[in-house]
This record gives C-alpha cells, structure tokens and sequence, in this order.
C-alpha cells in the first residue's frame, strides 16, 4: 500500500502562516487513504490542505481510471454522457440547453481564435478540449500534463502536441500565446503563482487567459463541507474563490474581465452521493445518485437559480495579459455574472 507523505505549507496565495482550522477530509471518490485538514488563510482567505501533499507522493493519487485524463469514450460517465448529448441535439431547444449547462464557457474564448491564431491549455488531460478548440476555430493548440497516461491519450488519439511535465518547465517562447486556458487545474498544484506566472510570461499582451476552478463561496461548500463533491479531496491542495482568484490574477499581469458561474448539477448530484453513502466507491452504490440523468433533469432549475445567486460550485475566471505601461487594475470591474 503506499503512504502518502504530507508537509506544512504556508499559504500557496499570499505565504501567510496564520490559518484557521476548517475540517478534516477523505477521499471518497478512490478510496485513497488518510484524512486531510483544510484550513483558510486569515490574510488573504484562500481555503488550502495544510499538512499539504508531499510533490512526491502528488502522482499517486491519480489512478488511470481518474476522469479528466481517460478517453471520454471510455469512462464511466459514458451512459449519462450520451444522455446529455441526446439533449443538446433537440430542434430549437439543444443548442441552448448545452450553452446553459456547459461548465466550460468557451464561447467568448472561441470568438477571439481563428486561423493563425495559438491557443496553450494548461492540464490538457486527454486533449478533447483541444480537439474541440482547433476544429470549432481552426487555432493551432499546444498543450501541457503532468500525466503519462493523459499525455499518450491526447497524442494518439486528437493528434495534439502536448509536453509532458510542469508549465513552469515547458520550453515554450515567451509572449507566444494569443490564449491560455487551464480548466480545473490551479486547485491541483501547490505552486500557484509560479504557474499563473508562467503563464502570463507565454501569453501575448493582451491575450485571454480562462481559468476554470470549484468555488469555495458556492452554497453547496457551506452546506456539505467535508462532503463537497468539489473539494475532491486530497487531489485539490487549493480551493478558490472569484476573490483569491482576483488576487491571485492580478499579481501577475492580469486583469479580470468576467466572471462566469456554471448553472449544471453535476456537482451538486456528486454532493448528494456522499451525503446519501458517504463515498463513491462501493460497487454495489457507485453512481447511483451521481449519474442518474432523472435527477440531473429535475436539479437542473435549482442550480439555475444558486448560479443566477453567484454562488456556483464553479466559476470560469476569464482576464486579460496588461499591455506595457497599462495601470493595474484597468480595463472592466471583474464583476461576478452568470454563465453564458
């Protein structure tokens, strides 16, 4: 069995050592074991794990069956999948359903790529956004993962160039991206200023850069806490806000333009799962509430509501690279909207 060896951090935002306690966690996606503390910097608010996950032991908490770097062909979601697929082809009402519903807002990031154009998504996994990316614009896409297996995936099967190992190594030129995107990643590392800072230094001036992270200020956190689909213990070191995020952007170059909030159940069925069974690896109740495509339908107008209320279990955080000698803080306010 391996152990998984934990170290004391100071805030991964502001460096801060002076931290609430807030609860303890357990994997109940993988079963991994171990319990985990989360604690929320009194200095800047960031909620992070502290003991954190040691670099070395991070790699062994994704099994290959971990979602984000299979073949989406191949996953266990691949019934409820298809489901939600069915919907989105209806006449008249599809295509405006998959545009409320979508946890990725990639419309106004589609608008600003066309031929010529470069798009780098950061934590790639198995490249379909990519994929996506370059056949709805015509961009040319790179990508960056830590993941062997996620890596292969995106190589084989979307034909995307994709280099293996930490954006912080990655040997791209500076100031050679039109748009920069990482999905679901900045709560997965420990670094997230060297990340964030990476990637404004490979972003073009006035480039797009879209991060998508779990919202520790929805009103799903509050009310499961430790069983929180979203805090997706112990994979996520830190679980942001839109204003630690706000912070974390504008350290580097960056100003936020718009914040948008996922409206889908995805992680409020998650939520119920582990209230209902406590985890989500027993066989014979995996899934059970999860994936259940009935209960996505009838949820469907509560989380509308909780999103159009900017409180969300996701936000999609879109900013812009600060051209030379611009102010801090300039262009929009950043105000929260919902999802488009």
């Amino acid at each position: 069995m391996t152990t998984i060896r934990t170290i004391e951090v100071s805030c991964p935002l502001c460096g801060s050592d002076d931290a609430m306690h807030l609860f303890e966690a357990v994997d109940r996606l993988h079963g991994i074991e171990g319990r985990f503390r989360y604690v929320r910097c009194r200095s800047c608010e960031l909620v992070y794990m502290n003991p954190q996950v040691a670099p070395e032991s991070i790699g062994h908490l994704y099994p290959e069956s971990y979602a984000p770097h299979a073949d989406k062909s191949q996953t266990s979601r691949k019934a409820l999948m298809a489901v939600r697929d069915g919907l989105h082809k209806i006449p008249l009402v599809g295509t405006e359903l998959k545009r409320w519903t979508d946890a990725r807002v990639m419309a106004p990031l589609f608008r600003r790529l066309s031929v010529g154009r470069r798009l780098l998504d950061v934590g790639c996994g198995s490249g379909a956004f990519l994929a996506a990316a370059r056949a709805a614009t015509g961009c040319e896409v790179q990508g960056v993962d830590i993941s062997t297996h996620a890596v292969r995936t995106a190589r084989m099967r979307y034909g995307v160039d994709v280099f293996e190992g930490p954006i912080t190594e990655a040997p791209l030129a500076d100031d050679s991206f039109d748009a920069i995107t990482a999905w679901w990643y900045l709560e997965h590392i420990a670094n997230p200023n060297e990340a964030v800072a990476a990637m404004s230094r490979l972003l073009k001036e006035g480039g797009t850069c879209v991060l998508g992270v779990p919202n520790f200020d929805s009103a799903f956190a509050r009310r499961f806490r430790d069983r929180w689909y979203h805090l997706d213990c112990p994979r996520h070191l830190c679980i942001w806000s839109p204003a630690t995020m706000r912070r974390l952007l504008e350290l580097h170059g960056l100003n936020v333009t718009r914040i948008f909030h996922d409206r889908s159940p995805w992680g409020l069925l998650g939520s119920l799962q582990y209230q209902r069974y406590g985890d989500n690896t027993d066989p014979k109740r995996r899934n059970r509430i999860r994936q259940s495509a009935l209960l996505w339908l009838l949820l469907l107008p509560a989380t509308i509501v909780v999103s159009l209320l900017r409180r969300s279990d996701i936000i999609v955080v879109y900013a812009q690279k600060r051209t030379a000698g611009a102010r801090a803080g300039a262009g929009r306010d950043g105000r929260d909207g919902p999802s488009i």
